[in-house]
């Protein structure tokens, strides 16, 4: 790619080639060359708790937020947290309380992500739950991220 690039920048030194030319010209290369080994995030969606009692955590952080219930899911509860994010309050066995995971919303699918995600050496793991696909992984710090659509409300 740098030879196209670089003949493009010569003929508009040299007066060649128009400021509007060169931009007509480098869009298609750059564009061509970018989003297929990234993922883009849009949202922080989720970011879930393992708590030592549901029913506390969630009395506690309703009376502070006043946040309504969006979901459950099988041993927790998913509080809204603006009108697209919510925050998930779990017990998770012999976990002492922690943050569990995070989740970005992204565009796309998790099957495209998890590709990507090979691409850079990252081992995704899918995993279905009730239908939907939920894509996981390990940043280099072991801490567990999930990626999801942006409109996943857990």
């Amino acid at each position: 790619m740098t030879d196209p690039v670089s003949s493009l920048l010569d003929s508009y030194d040299r007066g060649a080639l128009s400021r509007r030319g060169l931009l007509a010209a480098l869009f298609p290369l750059l564009a061509a060359a970018s989003p297929a080994d990234t993922i883009s995030i849009k949202t922080l969606n989720h970011v879930s708790l393992s708590v030592t009692d549901i029913e506390k955590s969630q009395k506690f952080y309703q009376d502070l937020f006043g946040n309504a219930v969006v979901s459950k899911q099988g041993t927790g509860v998913n509080l809204a947290a603006g009108p697209a994010s919510f925050f998930g309050l779990y017990k998770m066995g012999q976990l002492p309380p922690q943050i569990h995971h995070f989740c970005l919303g992204i565009d796309g699918t998790v099957e495209t992500a998890a590709a990507v995600l090979e691409k850079h050496n990252v081992k995704p793991n899918i995993r279905d739950r009730d239908g939907v696909k939920e894509l996981y992984f390990r940043d280099p710090d072991n801490v567990q991220v999930q990626l999801q659509s942006a409109d996943y409300r857990g």
